[in-house]
C-alpha cells in the first residue's frame, strides 16, 4: 500500500507545472526511491526570488583607516554581500559573471575571495545599490537621493551599461529642484545628456549671480568668455510708453559710462594694505609720512630727468 502511494505522488509531481521564473535544478520527483525527502539542490528554483549572494570588494584605504568586517581587517576596500542576480538583471557585465560554469566561478563565494571591482568607490557603489535593492518593509518610503549621490548612480550606470537605471537616473536628476546649473551642465557634457545643455546654460546667462573662478573651473574658459559674450549682448529695447523688454543684438554696444570709479574700488589692482603700524600712527604722523613719500616721489622724478 505504502508502495502505491509513493507512486501515485511521484507521478502527480512530475506533471506539476513550474511556476514563473521557477527552473529544476536537479530531478523532479518529489521522493527518492527510498521514500526520503530529496536533498534541497534536487528542487526547482525560482529564480525570480531566488538570490545568489556574492561577495564584492570596493574602494581604497590607507591602514589608518582600517576596516573591520567580520573580525577581518580590510585595509584595500570595503566588503559588499549583495545578490548578484539584481545587478545582472540591469547589466551584461554581471550577467556574464554568472554564466561562468560554477566549478570555474569562485570569485565572489567567500570574503576571502571577493569579487573585485576596480575603480568604484565605496560612496558611488552604496548609491547604486540603494536604487537597485528592493525596501527592507512594504511600507519603506522610495530612497530620496540628492543630485550629487544620483551623479554616483548615472557614473556606475554608464559603467556597466545598466541602460534602464541611467535613463531612470537621468530622468529623476532632471525632475530635482536648487541644482546649481553650472553642476548640471558637467554632468550633461559628461554623459552625454544633450538635452540638458540648452535649458541650463540659458539658466546660467539669465542668472543674476556674477561669473566667479569656480565657473571658469568646472565649464572652462572659453564657455565662460562665450557666455558672457552673450549676455553683454543683451540690450534694453523700449515699448513706446509701455516700459522695455530685453532683445539680444548682434554684438557689444558701446556705451559713455564711466567706470573708473567700480575700478578702483573692486579690482585687486587698486586695493593697498595698509601696514599696521601706519594705523597706530596719530594724524599729525600719518600727514608727515605722507609728507616724505611726496618729497621721495619729486627727488625721483629729478633724477629721472
Amino acid at each position: 500500500m505504502l508502495d502505491d502511494s509513493l507512486a501515485t505522488l511521484k507521478a502527480t509531481s512530475e506533471s506539476w507545472p513550474i511556476g514563473n521564473g521557477a527552473e529544476p535544478a536537479g530531478p523532479r520527483s518529489s521522493f527518492l526511491s527510498d521514500g526520503t525527502t530529496p536533498p534541497p539542490a534536487a528542487y526547482p528554483r525560482n529564480f525570480s526570488f531566488y538570490y545568489d549572494y556574492r561577495s564584492f570588494l570596493v574602494g581604497s584605504f590607507h591602514l589608518s583607516t582600517c576596516t573591520f568586517l567580520r573580525g577581518i581587517p580590510q585595509v584595500e576596500g570595503v566588503l559588499f554581500r549583495f545578490p548578484i542576480n539584481l545587478l545582472a538583471k540591469e547589466s551584461p557585465v554581471f550577467r556574464d559573471m554568472m554564466e561562468v560554469p560554477a566549478p570555474l566561478q569562485t570569485e565572489g563565494l567567500t570574503d576571502e575571495n571577493p569579487i573585485h571591482l576596480d575603480g568604484v568607490s565605496n560612496a558611488d557603489f552604496v548609491q547604486l545599490l540603494t536604487i537597485l535593492a528592493p525596501p527592507q518593509r512594504f511600507k519603506d518610503p522610495t530612497p530620496k537621493l540628492t543630485f550629487d549621490e544620483w551623479t554616483s548612480v548615472l557614473k556606475l550606470s554608464d559603467m556597466w551599461c545598466m541602460d534602464v537605471v541611467k535613463e531612470h537616473a537621468i530622468s529623476t536628476m532632471n525632475s530635482l529642484s536648487g541644482v546649481d546649473p553650472v553642476d548640471k551642465v558637467v554632468v550633461a557634457r559628461k554623459y552625454g545628456i544633450t538635452s540638458w545643455l540648452a535649458p541650463t546654460i540659458n539658466a546660467i546667462i539669465q542668472r543674476s549671480q556674477p561669473w566667479n573662478e569656480r565657473d571658469v573651473e568646472r565649464l572652462g574658459l572659453s564657455t565662460v568668455l562665450k557666455l558672457a559674450e552673450f549676455r553683454d549682448r543683451l540690450q534694453p529695447r523700449s515699448q513706446y510708453g509701455y516700459g522695455f523688454d530685453w532683445e539680444l543684438v548682434t554684438q557689444r554696444r558701446e556705451t559713455s559710462v564711466d567706470f573708473s570709479g567700480v575700478i578702483m574700488a573692486e579690482l585687486p589692482d587698486f586695493q593697498v594694505e595698509t601696514p599696521q603700524d601706519f594705523l597706530s600712527l596719530t594724524p599729525s604722523e600719518n600727514l608727515d609720512l605722507e609728507g616724505q613719500g611726496e618729497k621721495r616721489k619729486n627727488l625721483k622724478k629729478k633724477k629721472a630727468k
